[in-house]
């Protein structure tokens, strides 16, 4: 049943007098009107606010009204200085009893007095006593008073005790002048609040007292010592000078002094601002995010296990070189004792995550030897992009395609984040970034509680991990322990991720998943798409300068044309144009002509959506088979890359989680060392001869490779195998 109120009939008034705290904002009533009240701010301003009768009754439904009657009668201002503003509701335990036996011993006596029983006179009160006790006790309650420090129970709590009759007559008047807030008494006032030491003496004991707020950690033991030996000193010279000696105080004395100290500055001087700020941050309900990837936190951390720096699979068809950039081969070092060159076979590696706030999903992963800009590019990346063929590589049952462009990205103020280009592609897809304080994790709670349940949930299963500090570490070797290569350090991270941490119930999501989370809120608000494959190009690209020609654009030994550049290149002077490609796509390029930015694709229409490094990998493969030849054909470069998609590609959706060096460097490397005086041609096609039955073969190419023959070609020094048809192409590791 849905139920409504209504509060278009609510009316409410107030008094000229009459205090009005409206979402604690204190008025006084000016005037009233038809429609309302017009309010005063009771403040200095004197500003006038109106209030309708609409509104007064809207916020009184929602319990934003505090009305104090008579606030402003002198009469009630002479009743709040003599009596304190305690609310009598709020009184507890021994306060409470003392004024319940109060007020029942007034309420009986004017019961009695209604009755003509009794009067106020001392014999009268005197006579009637045992009256009075009697009904008193049998509406007093039954549990038993608390006795006080002395363990003897104070009179003013015991309801078996009666009032003289000059009290009751007191705590008539009181009752009559004040109401209930007569019988608030000041029994907690009570006693000699005062220090029993002079000022000198007290001053002295703070003085070593606080010597407690320090980076050495004194102990209470230590300095009541000192002091001890302080006040000998002190006292030794008043002695001599003819002066009393003072009094030095006792260790529980001393003891006190240091608890008063304030609790944050203790903290803050022992521990550090770090431990002070854990320890007295208020804690709240922190940043409320309510639809998916409307705020989106990035960090990066050293992953908790140590990984052997050799790997397999797709690994095994790079080179040393490329292998070297991607940092899966093994590191030269220098032996500190001996001085000889040692290699180092495991190493330790950076994971730089993004995490959805809303549903807690983690929506970006890249593994790199060291933080860079270009991990950073790469995460932002993988958060717009459907990370299917991750999950599928691993062979996970949960779908892991939670992608879309994020509206805030949230990142500490690390060199990665920082960078530029980083930031120039986050503006370009129109996601707004903030940089959080450096050395205050909680403003990235989300992320840092992710690293905390990875470390020890996941790098704790695995072989090799570091632990978390030396302590708990011991005297393991976590690097002679490494059994892992990055193979299984991918494939143990995905799988975590997509079928554990994602399935599993959330504290920060009231014990819901974060998979539920996603699907639940995603058709409720849905997300933003992420960018068209040429905005993609744009933001995470790399740019280079080219010269036109009337072959159009050669990158990577690729050809690229299209009617804008030739019609630029007949109608200008050649001059270097900018290029934008992306090496998760050669199959299409930006060119700047002007200001705008053009797609141009490739000749060869088979290479959309293939990846750089699939594409050097096949090259690198075909070319391994006539080593000599500077011509190579298209055809068997297409079934290399076929091959290499169908034996190798799961091993290549896990390779794409780890960061891919292109770096200027590299790219004139490739360029020079593989592509540099190779040909690519299209084999010709069969034709049919005039005058005679059947076709006519096409003259075979002295460069150019043999289909048949030479389609299985392995990496110079791997064992070959002879295979008649391309589709049976087969790559050995080197």
């Amino acid at each position: 049943m849905d139920l409504s109120f209504s509060t278009a009939n609510a009316r409410y008034v107030f008094g000229l007098l009459d205090r009005v705290s409206i979402d604690n904002l204190p008025f006084t009533v000016s005037m009233e009107t038809e429609v309302g009240y017009v309010m005063r701010r009771d403040d200095t301003t004197g500003l006038c606010q109106q209030f309708s009768h609409e509104d007064l009754a809207r916020l009184g439904q929602e319990g934003r009204i505090r009305v104090e009657r008579d606030y402003f009668d002198p009469l009630a201002a002479c009743k709040r200085l003599a009596r304190s503003e305690t609310s009598v509701s709020a009184l507890s335990d021994r306060p409470l009893r003392r004024l319940t036996k109060r007020d029942l011993y007034c309420q009986v006596a004017l019961e009695m007095h209604n009755e003509q029983l009794l009067t106020f006179t001392d014999a009268s009160i005197k006579a009637n006593k045992v009256e009075l006790l009697g009904r008193v006790l049998e509406r007093a309650p039954v549990d038993a008073p608390e006795p006080g420090p002395d363990g003897k129970i104070l009179k003013c709590e015991n309801f078996a005790k009666p009032p003289s009759p000059r009290t009751l007559r007191r705590w008539l008047a009181e009752l009559n002048k004040f109401g209930l807030m007569g019988h608030i008494d000041s029994v907690s006032d009570r006693g000699n609040r005062r220090s029993r030491l002079t000022a000198a003496e007290s001053s002295l004991m703070m003085a070593i007292a606080r010597k407690y707020m320090s980076q050495d950690k004194p102990t209470i033991k230590e300095l009541f010592e000192e002091m001890h030996l302080e006040f000998e000193a002190k006292n030794k010279e008043l002695v001599e000078a003819g002066k009393p000696a003072m009094k030095i105080p006792n260790r529980e004395t001393f003891r006190l002094a240091v608890r008063s100290l304030d609790p944050f500055q203790v903290e803050l001087k022992r521990n550090g601002i770090d431990a002070a700020r854990k320890k007295f941050r208020p804690v709240t309900t922190g940043v409320i995010a309510t639809r998916p990837l409307e705020r989106v936190e990035i960090d990066e951390c050293t992953f908790d296990a140590q990984t052997l720096l050799q790997s397999t699979d797709i690994y095994g068809l790079f080179t040393e070189e490329e292998k070297q950039f991607m940092g899966i081969q093994f590191e030269e070092y220098r032996d500190p004792k001996t001085g000889k060159i040692k290699k180092r076979k495991a190493a330790r590696w950076t994971l730089t995550a993004a995490i959805c706030c809303a549903t807690r999903c983690i929506v970006g992963m890249v593994l790199s030897r060291a933080p860079n800009s270009e991990a950073a590019v790469q995460l932002l990346q993988m958060i717009v992009t459907n990370k299917g063929a991750w999950s599928d590589a691993v062979g996970s049952h949960t779908p892991w395609d939670m992608h879309g462009t994020p509206e805030l990205i949230v990142f500490d103020g690390g060199s990665a984040f920082k960078s530029l280009r980083f930031r120039m592609a986050a503006e370009d897809l129109g996601i707004a970034w903030e940089m959080a304080m450096n050395g205050v994790p909680e403003n990235r709670g989300a992320i840092e509680r992710f690293f905390g349940t990875c470390s020890g949930d996941l790098a704790s299963r695995l072989s090799g991990h570091t632990f978390r500090g030396i302590l708990q570490k011991g005297d393991s070797d976590p690097e002679k322990r490494a059994a892992l290569n990055l193979d299984d350090l991918t494939f143990a991270l995905i799988r975590w991720v997509v079928e554990i941490y994602h399935n599993t119930p959330h504290g920060g999501l009231d014990d819901e998943t974060p998979v539920q989370a996603w699907r639940r809120l995603n058709k409720v608000y849905g997300v933003t798409p992420p960018p068209d494959s040429e905005m993609m190009r744009l933001c995470f690209g790399h740019e280079r300068d080219y010269r036109l020609d009337k072959t159009g654009i050669t990158v990577l030994g690729l050809r690229y044309q299209s009617e804008v550049i030739q019609n630029h290149l007949r109608r200008t002077d050649v001059k270097p144009v900018k290029v934008r490609w992306h090496p998760k796509d050669i199959g299409a390029i930006s060119v700047k002509i002007g200001e705008a930015w053009f797609n141009v694709p490739a000749l060869d229409t088979s290479l959309k959506g293939v990846p750089a490094q699939t594409w050097l990998t096949a090259v690198r493969h075909v070319r391994n088979g006539a080593p000599k030849s500077n011509r190579l054909n298209n055809a068997a470069v297409r079934a290399a890359i076929l091959a290499i998609k169908d034996r190798n590609e799961k091993a290549m959706a896990r390779a794409g989680l780890n960061l891919e060096d292109w770096s200027e460097e590299r790219f004139m490397r490739e360029e020079k060392n593989l592509l540099a005086g190779v040909e690519f041609y299209e084999p010709k096609a069969p034709t049919k001869a005039k005058g005679t039955l059947g076709q006519e073969l096409p003259p075979e190419d002295d460069g150019s490779d043999d289909i048949d023959g030479r389609m299985d070609a392995q990496p110079r020094g791997a064992d070959q195998t002879t295979t008649p048809a391309a589709s049976s192409i087969t790559f050995e590791e080197e």
